[in-house]
């Protein structure tokens, strides 16, 4: 799957956070898709996501990794334009929330 983008969503807490989509095979057939709000961990040198919402094993389904249990919603309907919409309008809110429950 390639990456379309990722793009600057603001700063929570002093660390910018980050949208980024990507689908297979292309935006003109979207097949297999993953739209994520993430962070860059300069200590790991690693990309921490904190939502996501794919369709890596069969069926569009929403990790809500900012949660301590990290629940998997697969009671969902997202096209790949409707889920970047939504992680963009409430990232603030999983930020939050993320922080709280995996505070270091």
């Amino acid at each position: 799957m390639a990456k379309l983008y990722s793009r600057l969503l603001g700063h929570y807490d002093g660390r910018p956070y980050f949208i980024s989509v990507s689908v297979s095979p292309n935006t003109n057939t979207v097949e297999d898709f993953s739209v994520a709000v993430h962070y860059n961990d300069p200590n790991t040198e690693r990309e921490v996501q904190i939502a996501r919402i794919d369709t890596a094993h069969e069926t569009v389904h929403f990790d809500r990794l900012y949660r301590r249990n990290q629940p998997k919603d697969t009671n969902v309907d997202f096209s790949v334009w409707d889920a970047e919409q939504h992680l963009e309008e409430n990232w603030r809110q999983y930020a939050s929330t993320y922080a709280e429950n995996h505070a270091d």
